[in-house]
Formats: C-alpha cells, sequence, structure tokens
C-alpha cells in the first residue's frame, strides 16, 4: 500500500500543470512601484533566546536601458509603525546600478517582523527592480544568515 500511494503521489506531482513562474510579472513595464521586504533585526534560537541580525537591503535595477529614481526606503518595525526613513533625497539608479542601506546589528528596533517600504519611479516604463534584504549575524560570530525577496504591493504600470 506504501509503494502505491508513494507512485500516486509523485505522478500527482509529475503530472500537475507547472507552477506559474514569475517571468511574465517581472518583464512588466511600471513607471512607479511600491516594494514590501521583508526584515529581521533578531530570530528565535530559543524560546527566550534569540540572534541579533544585521539587514543590508540592496536596490538592484536590473532594467539594461532605463534609469530608475528610489524615492523612498522606510524601514518599519514588527508593529508596523515606521521607524526611521533611511533615503534623505532622491537616488538615481543608473541601468544595471545598485545601492544598499544597512540597519546594523545593535539596532534591534524592528524585531522579528521588521520590513522596508521601498518606492521608486521612472520616467518611463521599466522594468521593476530586484530588491532583496541580506540579514547576517554580527561579526566574528558563526550564525543564520538568509535573504528575502521584495514583493510588489503597489504599481503604477506602463501602458504597453
Amino acid at each position: 500500500m506504501r509503494f502505491s500511494t508513494r507512485l500516486f503521489a509523485l505522478a500527482l506531482i509529475f503530472n500537475a500543470s507547472p507552477a506559474p513562474t514569475a517571468l511574465a510579472d517581472d518583464l512588466t513595464k511600471a513607471f512607479a512601484e511600491t516594494i514590501y521586504v521583508p526584515a529581521y533585526s533578531r530570530i528565535f534560537s530559543f524560546p527566550d533566546r534569540s540572534e541579533l541580525l544585521a539587514a543590508t537591503l540592496t536596490v538592484h535595477n536590473v532594467d539594461p536601458q532605463i534609469p530608475l529614481t528610489v524615492t523612498k526606503v522606510d524601514y518599519h518595525g514588527e508593529d508596523g509603525k515606521l521607524l526611521k526613513s533611511i533615503l534623505d533625497a532622491p537616488l538615481r539608479l543608473e541601468p544595471l546600478g545598485s545601492a544598499s542601506f544597512l540597519v546594523p546589528s545593535n539596532d534591534t528596533t524592528g524585531g522579528v517582523g521588521a520590513n522596508f517600504l521601498v518606492e521608486w519611479s521612472a520616467d518611463q516604463g521599466a522594468l521593476s527592480p530586484l530588491t532583496e534584504a541580506i540579514m547576517v549575524t554580527g561579526p566574528g560570530t558563526p550564525g543564520p544568515s538568509f535573504t528575502s525577496r521584495g514583493r510588489v504591493i503597489s504599481r503604477t504600470a506602463a501602458e504597453e
């Protein structure tokens, strides 16, 4: 019975419709977007013990032809409240350019469910930037490191 159950499960997996890819969405051009990026200033290893993390947000302009302007980078705590606006002035990202923003490991204000909100715009339809947060433990300490990718939560689409 176990053998046939495994075969049935495998048949479902291999015969299922392929999962939708992000490719079509990645090629959608926009004039502006707001992107939510999960971040973590700490994670729990035991109920009463947590590891402090530094979070580096990086915005990559993946469009090979169109420059972008990053207009806002805000850091929010796990309660959703704005902790700080990281960007002082709009920042132009040339085609294939990148910009990074650090929340150091000694800044624990964000908590486990911290996040960034990134807003960008372009003068003409551009590809959505790749927006990621990289979390690592402090210097000299072996520990977890991982990334989280942003999700578009608002878009002004370009007409094609």
